[in-house]
């Protein structure tokens, strides 16, 4: 078959817009990867406070929370094709803005602003997979979505580390990594993500999804926290019990590593098994496995493979979460209850870092850790809760 047979066989059509709506991901992992370090170490630079720097991190997270509840009444404005590629020609231009105009407040109505709009882009992309795909192989492909993004996140990192991050280079080269993003969801022609209808497009539509389905939404808050405690305070973990900053970049490695090999089995084994029942057992290993973190301290030969394993276990949380929304919702109310799942991923990464902060400060290093394993608990104890009122009723 020719290269423009592949791009126009109706029997492809699938399979084309699951390539699209992963190189989604992708962009977007790329992207997140470079402009994370590249806007916290830019900001530093201009204004020498840490608070700063925090709160801007918390205007993307809160961009997510205003946004995500928009987004399926935005795709029934126009084809959800043309609204990926219109949010990514607008996060596109929103980043080559930010070495024009060096301003801190600026600066958060674009990172803000930007956020918005890469929340359109999950919403819409992860909507998509969960349409197209198969049932069988709903949480597999998934776990390639979310492999894709933590894959990204690793490339955008290396680009960091090579481009001058006191230069405006990096800045437009995010802007066209959003820009060759739209090429594939333009020319990869297939079935686009349904729209829901109008009943199905609001905020109750998003509401109900999350009482239908809270083991999915609520695996969509725990996995916010978990990955944004990883990210953010690791790094803050190990200046605390004294390790050194080689070491911290190998902690920081082992958590991408584990993000980036265990979405795919996991998936895998959620397809073959029961995906309720994959998602208890991860939150059952990520209330642990904190625990055996602390212990280890700084003995690098246990430390680093249980950071991979407890970031890898975590991240199943999403893309099995997000197979457990394809299971339960068709059509166009998988906008609506993905939309109620990034919501939460969203609230998750926004309370996430300031109790863990808290309690870091209260208790010691410690702190960080019990957080961590205290999210998935809870997670654990609603599950069961659930499960043992259905059997009573």
């Amino acid at each position: 078959m020719t290269a423009a047979a592949e791009l126009t066989d109706l029997r492809r059509g699938n399979t084309r817009a699951l390539i699209a709506a992963i190189c989604c991901a992708g962009v977007c992992g790329i992207v997140f990867g470079l402009s994370m370090p590249l806007i916290s170490l830019r900001l530093e630079y201009m204004t020498g406070s840490g608070v700063l720097v925090g709160l801007n991190g918390a205007a993307a997270a809160l961009s997510t929370l205003v946004m995500a509840p928009l987004v399926p009444r935005l795709m029934t404005l126009a084809p959800p094709r043309y609204m990926l590629i219109g949010n990514l020609v607008v996060a596109a231009a929103l980043f080559a803005l930010f070495p024009a105009f060096p301003v801190v407040a600026i600066w958060f109505a674009l990172r803000f602003l930007s956020g918005c709009n890469i929340t359109v882009v999950f919403v819409i992309s992860e909507s998509w997979i969960n349409q197209v795909v198969t049932p069988a192989r709903r949480a597999f492909m998934l776990g390639v979505y979310g492999t894709a993004l933590a894959g990204g996140f690793g490339i955008g990192g290396l680009l960091f580390s090579v481009l001058d991050p006191t230069g405006d280079l990096p800045f437009y080269v995010a802007s066209a990594i959003f820009l060759l993003g739209t090429l594939p969801v333009a020319l990869l022609r297939g079935p686009q993500a349904v729209a829901p209808d109008r009943d199905g497009s609001s905020l109750k539509a998003m509401l109900g999804a999350a009482r239908s389905a809270p083991a999915a939404i609520l695996a969509g808050l725990a996995f916010g926290a978990l990955e944004t405690l990883l990210f953010s305070l690791l790094p803050v973990y190990g200046e605390r019990i004294d390790l050194t900053h080689a070491t911290i970049g190998m902690m920081v490695f082992a958590v991408a590593m584990g993000a980036l090999s265990f979405q795919i089995p996991l998936g895998w084994i959620a397809d073959r098994t029961d995906r309720r029942a994959t998602l208890f057992w991860i939150a059952v290993t990520t209330t642990f496995v904190p625990v055996g973190i602390g212990l280890a301290g700084g003995f690098t030969p246990a430390l680093l493979p249980l950071l991979f394993i407890q970031a890898g276990v975590a991240s199943g949380l999403y893309s099995v979460g997000l197979s457990l929304l394809g299971e339960r919702f068709a059509g166009g109310a998988v906008a609506a209850a993905n939309a109620g799942f990034i919501f939460a991923y969203g609230l998750g990464s926004f309370a996430g870092p300031p109790v863990a902060g808290s309690a870091m400060d209260t208790i010691g290093p410690w702190g960080l850790l019990w957080t961590l394993s205290a999210v998935s608990a809870a997670y654990v104890l609603v599950f069961g809760f659930r499960r043992l009122t259905a059997q009573t009723d």
